[in-house]
């Protein structure tokens, strides 16, 4: 999600829950390190034209854990039961019952070269462990921001397009959106992914960081891959989710020679406007009374009239209390003082207008949206995008809404944070939008 609107609803519906449910007892799990988990990470081949991919990721839970990527678009979580075993769920990130078994196989010499992944009813389906891409950390600066990534290239051909992937919101490393281009490696796509500052080997701080500083960002990975040989200089472009929706058209405007652009699940209006937008949306998936919401959402309007303006404080103030005799407490997002730190934060991000950028904005553009998506509503943004596309003149833009999809193009059924563990694939006409969309403006793409 975006900023720290998660953070605030999350929290909201904490203190609101009355009841918490019990866990059901999951299968015996045998705990691994990230280094362990790391080493089964790579890409297996089913067959002729069948591939999964199996990396860390902690979007499903809050450490990273082994997560599996079939290009049909399933998604499991492994979780391991001892040397070489794991099993799933039924569901993206389930560990309360057992769904399938998975046991990777090594040669002589130790290394792992297949997985045989058994799904209860069905046959043992076998992917043999291949090496059809060269994976290599690299460096760039921004100024005195030092950001450290991998770039992923097919392991044949001699120069490539290029994506560069822009972190989203949250400490987010060079792999979080991996998973959403994986696929475009093996159709000719190299794939430069970073991370955000001061995570993983970038220096900086991404909560001091505005929207222009990450931009910058964006620019230094672009220019770091006009310098390389082995890559298509002028067939370079930008993908990213939710928050990086703001940021790439501000570091489209700065580039000189960028191919395309592609956003997934991008706001056209304000994080302010996103942010009550989901927390009206979240909030009501969790079958929060409409008085309560209503609350809420107006003590969000004052939070941010106080924020913008510097007036209307006493209004501010009275409403946090009346939250606080109805919950018990407010979340850490709604300063109990005009002088708390998380104000500064607000100002930083919360008004930002996207509106005149995308006017500015000429590359080919993709922007995806999620009809399910309670965080980003589709119709409201694809309008804001289209409003602002057109009146710039921009001359190539494609915006679909991918209707059963949530936000981060899952195939979901409410589209709200807390179903996402339980959903199974993403959307399926996501990786043929994207790829089919490339294949027609990109040279290089197969």
């Amino acid at each position: 999600m975006h900023l720290a609107s998660s953070r605030t609803i999350a929290a909201i519906i904490l203190i609101a829950a009355a009841k918490v449910s019990a866990a059901t007892e999951p299968p015996p799990i045998k705990p691994l390190d990230q280094a362990s988990l790391r080493e089964y990470s790579g890409v297996y081949r089913w067959g002729p034209d069948a591939f999964l991919y199996l990396q860390l990721w902690s979007e499903l839970s809050s450490t990273p854990q082994l997560v599996a990527f079939d290009e049909s678009g399933d998604v499991r979580t492994l979780y391991p039961t001892d040397h070489d075993r794991f099993f799933t769920g039924p569901g993206a990130a389930v560990s309360t019952s057992l769904e399938s078994t998975v046991q990777f196989d090594r040669d002589p010499q130790g290394e792992i070269v297949s997985l045989a992944w058994h799904r209860t009813g069905s046959k043992s389906r076998v992917a043999r462990r291949v090496q059809m891409e060269t994976r290599e950390d690299v460096r760039f600066s921004n100024g005195n921001v030092r950001l450290t990534g991998s770039l992923i290239r097919p392991a044949t051909g001699l120069r490539h397009p290029a994506i560069i992937l822009v972190p989203a919101s949250g400490p987010e490393d060079r792999e979080y959106l991996l998973p959403l281009v994986h696929f475009l490696v093996r159709h000719g796509v190299a794939v430069l992914g970073y991370d955000k500052r001061g995570v993983g080997g970038s220096n900086g701080d991404w909560t001091t960081a505005s929207f222009d500083d990450l931009a910058g960002d964006t620019t230094a990975a672009f220019e770091y891959l006009k310098t390389r040989p082995d890559i298509d200089h002028r067939q370079i472009g930008l993908f990213g989710l939710s928050q990086a929706g703001w940021i790439m058209p501000l570091a489209a405007t700065r580039m000189s020679g960028l191919a395309f652009l592609i956003s997934v699940s991008g706001a056209g209006v304000s994080p302010a406007e996103t942010t009550m937008d989901e927390a009206r949306g979240e909030m009501t998936a969790a079958h929060m009374q409409p008085q309560v919401i209503q609350q809420i959402v107006d003590l969000l309007h004052l939070e941010y009239e106080f924020a913008q303006t510097g007036s209307a404080w006493d209004d501010y103030a009275a409403a946090r209390e009346k939250l606080v005799a109805r919950m018990g407490k407010a979340p850490s997002t709604f300063p109990g003082t005009p002088n708390d730190p998380y104000w500064d934060s607000i100002r930083r991000f919360y008004f930002y207008d996207p509106a005149p950028t995308l006017r500015r904005l000429r590359v080919p553009t993709l922007a995806l949206f999620g009809g399910l998506d309670d965080n980003i509503l589709a119709a409201k943004n694809k309008a804001a995008w289209e409003a602002a596309l057109r009146a710039g003149g921009n001359p190539d833009y494609t915006l679909l809404i991918l209707p059963s999809a949530d936000h981060l193009m899952l195939d979901a059924k409410v589209g709200n944070n807390a179903e996402m563990p339980s959903l199974q694939q993403f959307v399926p006409s996501y990786f043929p939008a994207v790829q089919g969309w490339l294949a027609k403006r990109v040279r290089g793409v197969r």
